[in-house]
Protein backbone atom coordinates (compact mmCIF):
# COMPACT_ATOMS: atom_id res chain seq x y z
CA UNK A 1 0.00 0.00 0.00
CA UNK A 2 1.51 3.65 -1.10
CA UNK A 3 1.92 5.67 1.74
CA UNK A 4 0.06 9.19 1.23
CA UNK A 5 2.33 11.97 1.12
CA UNK A 6 1.80 15.66 2.07
CA UNK A 7 3.96 17.69 0.50
CA UNK A 8 5.17 21.15 2.16
CA UNK A 9 7.06 24.14 0.76
CA UNK A 10 9.91 26.07 2.06
CA UNK A 11 12.06 28.84 1.93
CA UNK A 12 13.36 28.86 5.59
CA UNK A 13 11.44 31.54 6.47
CA UNK A 14 9.38 31.91 9.45
CA UNK A 15 6.01 32.05 7.22
CA UNK A 16 7.26 28.90 5.53
CA UNK A 17 7.90 27.26 9.03
CA UNK A 18 4.11 27.65 9.93
CA UNK A 19 3.35 25.71 6.70
CA UNK A 20 5.74 23.26 8.14
CA UNK A 21 4.06 23.43 11.65
CA UNK A 22 0.83 22.63 10.29
CA UNK A 23 1.91 19.83 7.27
CA UNK A 24 3.48 18.06 10.51
CA UNK A 25 0.25 18.27 12.39
CA UNK A 26 -2.19 17.41 9.39
CA UNK A 27 0.60 14.34 8.99
CA UNK A 28 0.17 12.95 12.48
CA UNK A 29 -3.63 12.91 12.29
CA UNK A 30 -3.70 11.13 8.71
CA UNK A 31 -0.76 9.16 9.15
CA UNK A 32 0.86 10.48 6.10
CA UNK A 33 4.71 11.22 4.85
CA UNK A 34 5.25 14.87 4.68
CA UNK A 35 7.58 15.56 2.05
CA UNK A 36 9.44 19.09 3.35
CA UNK A 37 10.22 20.58 -0.62
CA UNK A 38 13.09 23.49 -1.36
CA UNK A 39 13.10 24.71 -4.36
CA UNK A 40 16.05 26.03 -5.66
CA UNK A 41 16.84 27.78 -9.35
CA UNK A 42 19.38 26.08 -11.03
CA UNK A 43 22.30 28.54 -10.57
CA UNK A 44 21.44 28.33 -6.62
CA UNK A 45 20.91 24.25 -6.89
CA UNK A 46 24.42 24.10 -8.58
CA UNK A 47 26.52 26.22 -5.81
CA UNK A 48 24.29 24.31 -2.69
CA UNK A 49 25.87 22.94 0.03
CA UNK A 50 24.14 19.75 0.68
CA UNK A 51 25.05 18.99 4.29
CA UNK A 52 23.66 22.75 4.99
CA UNK A 53 20.35 22.18 3.51
CA UNK A 54 19.83 18.87 5.10
CA UNK A 55 20.27 20.54 8.54
CA UNK A 56 18.25 23.72 7.76
CA UNK A 57 15.45 20.64 6.95
CA UNK A 58 16.13 18.59 9.82
CA UNK A 59 15.69 21.92 11.61
CA UNK A 60 12.41 22.65 10.13
CA UNK A 61 10.71 19.39 11.38
CA UNK A 62 12.25 19.49 14.42
CA UNK A 63 10.50 16.52 16.53
CA UNK A 64 8.49 15.13 13.85
CA UNK A 65 4.86 13.55 14.70
CA UNK A 66 5.23 11.92 11.24
CA UNK A 67 7.69 10.12 8.72
CA UNK A 68 9.08 13.31 6.71
CA UNK A 69 11.74 13.08 4.03
CA UNK A 70 13.52 16.35 2.26
CA UNK A 71 13.35 17.28 -1.80
CA UNK A 72 15.04 19.74 -3.70
CA UNK A 73 13.76 19.99 -7.35
CA UNK A 74 15.44 22.16 -9.41
CA UNK A 75 14.10 25.21 -11.87
CA UNK A 76 11.82 28.04 -10.90
CA UNK A 77 10.64 27.80 -7.74
CA UNK A 78 6.46 27.79 -8.39
CA UNK A 79 7.16 25.64 -11.05
CA UNK A 80 9.39 23.25 -9.38
CA UNK A 81 6.47 23.65 -6.76
CA UNK A 82 3.65 22.75 -9.01
CA UNK A 83 5.09 19.63 -10.77
CA UNK A 84 5.95 18.00 -7.37
CA UNK A 85 2.48 18.69 -5.96
CA UNK A 86 1.73 16.56 -9.21
CA UNK A 87 3.30 12.91 -8.00
CA UNK A 88 0.52 10.34 -7.73
CA UNK A 89 1.00 10.17 -3.83
CA UNK A 90 0.67 13.29 -3.26
CA UNK A 91 -3.16 14.54 -1.59
CA UNK A 92 -2.06 18.07 -0.41
CA UNK A 93 0.38 21.09 -0.86
CA UNK A 94 0.90 23.18 1.90
CA UNK A 95 2.01 26.61 1.51
CA UNK A 96 3.03 29.91 3.01
CA UNK A 97 2.01 33.15 1.28
CA UNK A 98 5.29 34.21 1.19
CA UNK A 99 6.30 35.92 -2.15
CA UNK A 100 9.23 34.86 -4.73
CA UNK A 101 11.21 37.99 -5.58
CA UNK A 102 12.62 36.60 -8.52
CA UNK A 103 12.38 38.36 -11.89
CA UNK A 104 10.68 34.98 -13.22
CA UNK A 105 8.16 35.28 -10.84
CA UNK A 106 7.48 38.85 -11.92
CA UNK A 107 6.47 37.49 -14.95
CA UNK A 108 4.62 34.84 -13.00
CA UNK A 109 2.87 36.18 -10.48
CA UNK A 110 2.88 34.85 -6.67
CA UNK A 111 4.39 31.69 -6.67
CA UNK A 112 1.09 30.59 -4.67
CA UNK A 113 -0.99 31.89 -7.43
CA UNK A 114 1.09 29.92 -9.95
CA UNK A 115 0.94 26.61 -8.02
CA UNK A 116 -3.19 26.89 -7.53
CA UNK A 117 -3.25 27.57 -11.72
CA UNK A 118 -0.93 24.40 -11.99
CA UNK A 119 -2.18 21.64 -9.70
CA UNK A 120 -4.79 19.59 -9.47
CA UNK A 121 -3.88 18.95 -6.06
CA UNK A 122 -5.44 20.41 -2.86
CA UNK A 123 -3.30 23.23 -1.77
CA UNK A 124 -3.81 24.64 1.72
CA UNK A 125 -2.24 28.26 2.17
CA UNK A 126 -1.18 28.81 6.08
CA UNK A 127 -1.48 32.14 7.64
CA UNK A 128 -2.30 30.93 11.42
CA UNK A 129 0.55 29.26 13.48
CA UNK A 130 -0.27 25.45 14.04
CA UNK A 131 -1.52 25.03 17.64
CA UNK A 132 -3.26 22.90 17.41
CA UNK A 133 -5.48 20.32 14.68
CA UNK A 134 -8.51 22.15 12.68
CA UNK A 135 -11.94 21.95 15.22
CA UNK A 136 -14.03 23.74 11.83
CA UNK A 137 -14.57 24.05 8.96
CA UNK A 138 -16.25 27.40 7.02
CA UNK A 139 -17.49 26.58 3.78
CA UNK A 140 -18.42 28.97 1.24
CA UNK A 141 -21.54 27.64 -1.54
CA UNK A 142 -23.18 29.73 -4.29
CA UNK A 143 -25.61 26.31 -4.55
CA UNK A 144 -23.21 24.60 -7.78
CA UNK A 145 -22.41 21.07 -7.94
CA UNK A 146 -18.55 22.90 -7.63
CA UNK A 147 -19.01 24.55 -4.17
CA UNK A 148 -20.36 21.32 -3.21
CA UNK A 149 -17.48 19.32 -4.63
CA UNK A 150 -14.96 21.14 -2.53
CA UNK A 151 -17.07 21.31 0.84
CA UNK A 152 -17.38 17.09 0.21
CA UNK A 153 -13.49 17.16 -0.55
CA UNK A 154 -12.37 19.46 2.58
CA UNK A 155 -14.87 16.93 4.73
CA UNK A 156 -12.73 13.89 3.26
CA UNK A 157 -9.39 15.57 3.99
CA UNK A 158 -10.38 16.81 7.44
CA UNK A 159 -12.99 14.11 8.74
CA UNK A 160 -13.12 15.59 12.64
CA UNK A 161 -13.48 19.10 11.91
CA UNK A 162 -17.05 20.32 12.26
CA UNK A 163 -18.06 21.92 8.97
CA UNK A 164 -20.11 25.26 8.96
CA UNK A 165 -21.50 26.13 5.27
CA UNK A 166 -22.73 30.09 4.35
CA UNK A 167 -23.78 31.69 1.83
CA UNK A 168 -23.90 35.31 0.85
CA UNK A 169 -26.76 37.06 -0.73
CA UNK A 170 -27.61 40.39 -1.91
CA UNK A 171 -31.09 41.79 -3.80
CA UNK A 172 -30.64 42.29 -7.32
CA UNK A 173 -29.69 46.02 -8.19
CA UNK A 174 -29.71 46.66 -4.65
CA UNK A 175 -28.82 50.14 -4.75
CA UNK A 176 -31.83 50.65 -6.45
CA UNK A 177 -34.47 48.52 -4.82
CA UNK A 178 -35.66 49.98 -1.73
CA UNK A 179 -38.79 47.76 -1.54
CA UNK A 180 -39.13 45.77 1.93
CA UNK A 181 -40.90 42.89 0.50
CA UNK A 182 -38.71 42.46 -2.67
CA UNK A 183 -35.43 41.79 0.07
CA UNK A 184 -37.93 39.34 1.97
CA UNK A 185 -38.81 37.39 -0.87
CA UNK A 186 -35.32 37.15 -2.22
CA UNK A 187 -33.97 36.19 1.39
CA UNK A 188 -37.17 33.59 1.86
CA UNK A 189 -35.87 31.98 -1.81
CA UNK A 190 -31.79 31.99 -0.46
CA UNK A 191 -32.81 30.75 2.89
CA UNK A 192 -34.85 27.57 0.83
CA UNK A 193 -31.81 27.41 -1.98
CA UNK A 194 -29.69 26.67 1.09
CA UNK A 195 -31.66 24.30 3.34
CA UNK A 196 -32.32 22.31 -0.11
CA UNK A 197 -28.01 22.35 -0.46
CA UNK A 198 -27.30 21.10 2.71
CA UNK A 199 -30.08 18.20 2.27
CA UNK A 200 -28.00 17.20 -0.47
CA UNK A 201 -24.79 17.41 1.55
CA UNK A 202 -26.30 14.98 4.17
CA UNK A 203 -27.60 12.83 1.40
CA UNK A 204 -24.14 12.61 0.22
CA UNK A 205 -22.57 11.77 3.04
CA UNK A 206 -23.72 11.25 6.84
CA UNK A 207 -20.96 13.68 8.43
CA UNK A 208 -22.43 16.26 7.13
CA UNK A 209 -25.71 16.23 9.31
CA UNK A 210 -24.57 17.80 11.89
CA UNK A 211 -23.29 20.69 9.27
CA UNK A 212 -24.13 23.83 10.32
CA UNK A 213 -25.01 26.72 7.47
CA UNK A 214 -25.46 30.54 7.67
CA UNK A 215 -27.29 33.15 5.26
CA UNK A 216 -25.37 36.29 5.41
CA UNK A 217 -26.36 39.42 3.54
CA UNK A 218 -23.95 41.34 2.48
CA UNK A 219 -20.44 40.86 0.47
CA UNK A 220 -18.45 37.46 0.61
CA UNK A 221 -15.83 38.64 2.35
CA UNK A 222 -18.00 40.03 5.20
CA UNK A 223 -19.75 36.68 4.77
CA UNK A 224 -16.57 34.41 5.72
CA UNK A 225 -15.52 37.50 8.26
CA UNK A 226 -18.79 36.66 10.47
CA UNK A 227 -18.11 33.27 10.47
CA UNK A 228 -14.67 33.76 11.75
CA UNK A 229 -15.84 35.74 14.50
CA UNK A 230 -17.51 32.63 15.90
CA UNK A 231 -14.44 29.97 14.63
CA UNK A 232 -11.89 32.00 14.75
CA UNK A 233 -9.30 29.09 13.89
CA UNK A 234 -11.23 27.33 11.17
CA UNK A 235 -10.32 26.50 8.49
CA UNK A 236 -11.84 27.86 4.92
CA UNK A 237 -12.50 26.50 2.21
CA UNK A 238 -12.75 27.81 -1.60
CA UNK A 239 -12.82 26.11 -5.03
CA UNK A 240 -10.99 27.23 -7.98
CA UNK A 241 -10.58 26.02 -11.78
CA UNK A 242 -8.06 24.40 -12.56
CA UNK A 243 -5.02 25.58 -14.80
CA UNK A 244 -7.72 27.80 -16.58
CA UNK A 245 -6.89 30.30 -13.84
CA UNK A 246 -9.20 31.42 -10.94
CA UNK A 247 -13.09 31.37 -11.85
CA UNK A 248 -15.96 32.17 -9.33
CA UNK A 249 -15.33 31.15 -5.75
CA UNK A 250 -18.00 29.63 -3.80
CA UNK A 251 -19.40 33.09 -2.09
CA UNK A 252 -19.98 34.73 -5.08
CA UNK A 253 -16.32 36.47 -5.19
CA UNK A 254 -13.01 35.75 -6.96
CA UNK A 255 -10.94 32.92 -5.41
CA UNK A 256 -7.98 35.04 -5.19
CA UNK A 257 -8.86 37.97 -3.26
CA UNK A 258 -10.90 35.86 -0.68
CA UNK A 259 -7.15 34.32 -0.49
CA UNK A 260 -5.10 37.13 -0.11
CA UNK A 261 -7.73 39.27 2.26
CA UNK A 262 -8.85 36.14 4.49
CA UNK A 263 -6.96 36.48 7.87
CA UNK A 264 -7.41 32.22 7.88
CA UNK A 265 -5.83 29.67 6.57
CA UNK A 266 -7.49 28.88 3.30
CA UNK A 267 -8.23 25.09 1.51
CA UNK A 268 -8.49 25.84 -2.13
CA UNK A 269 -9.77 22.95 -3.57
CA UNK A 270 -9.54 22.40 -7.06
CA UNK A 271 -13.53 21.70 -8.60
CA UNK A 272 -12.97 21.55 -12.40
CA UNK A 273 -13.99 17.95 -12.61
CA UNK A 274 -17.35 19.49 -10.98
CA UNK A 275 -18.20 21.71 -13.58
CA UNK A 276 -19.87 20.77 -16.90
Amino acid sequence: MVTPRIIVATDFSARADRAVDRALLIGRDTESCVRVVHAMDYIEAHRADWAALDKNMRDCVGDAPCETEFAYPEGSPPIAIAQAAQADDVKMLVMGPARYNSLGDFFLGTAVDYVLRNTETPVLVVKQRARSSYEHIIAGTDFSPASAHAIIEAGKMFPDAAMHVVHAWRVPFEGLQRDRYVRDETEAGERKKLSSFMSALSDSDARFADATSALVHGSTHDAVMSELKTYGSALVVLGSHGTSGFKQAALGSVTSDLLRSLPADVLVVNTKSAEG
